[in-house]
């Protein structure tokens, strides 16, 4: 994701009008790629406990 963001703010350059299509459709991917693997993150701390509970908390959560 930081190649991502450091590739899109290099390819933009020096504001100067509007911005091309490439360096937003870059933008827009890189914040819905961002999105979901915060999503999948969170889901894996908080629906199932990984590296935060212990591993009876963590079965339970695989079997709601």
């Amino acid at each position: 994701m930081t190649v991502a963001f450091a590739l899109d703010f290099w390819w933009r350059g020096t504001p100067d009008g509007a911005v091309p299509i490439g360096p937003l459709v870059l933008s827009i991917v890189a914040l819905a790629t961002l999105s979901v693997s915060g999503y999948l993150g969170g889901k894996l701390a908080y629906r199932y406990g990984v590296r935060v509970a212990d591993e009876s908390t963590q079965a339970e959560g695989f079997r709601r």
